[in-house]
């Protein structure tokens, strides 16, 4: 669990685990309910419509970090 809350540094921008997971939440709700389509999602976030389905914050930065 400390490591989940923990700020991580990728670039040199820092990002907090709990608020990418709930701005992941936000979107995915967004497409589920049709506020937003796939499309509008995928370029208002910067990540994929699989990425935004598998609802992990966490395994996004990892990906990224490959």
């Amino acid at each position: 669990m400390e490591s989940a809350a923990r700020a991580t540094l990728v670039g040199e921008v820092f990002d907090d685990a709990a608020t990418g997971q709930g701005l992941l939440n936000f979107f995915l709700r967004a497409v589920n309910c049709g506020a937003l389509t796939e499309e509008e999602a995928k370029a208002k976030t910067g990540v994929t419509i699989d990425e935004i389905h598998a609802r992990s914050f966490p395994k996004i930065v990892a990906n990224r970090r490959r």
